[in-house]
């Protein structure tokens, strides 16, 4: 892909990354942890509706 910034043409060719089916684990303060960076995002899910200084939002 051609781009330009100021004046300054340039050739960028993005990366591509494939995802693996990799699991994290380890231990943080004493509690062993699991992350499976593959799963769907939580985007969007479990609104929380909170309040600051008396202003009401809703939170991911």
């Amino acid at each position: 892909m051609k781009l330009s910034f100021r004046g300054i043409s340039y050739n960028h060719d993005p990366m591509t990354l494939k995802p693996t089916n990799t699991e994290f684990e380890g231990t943080y303060r004493g509690i062993h942890w699991k992350n499976n960076p593959c799963t769907s995002s939580r985007h969007g899910h479990g609104l929380k509706p909170m309040t600051y200084r008396g202003i009401h939002y809703l939170q991911n």
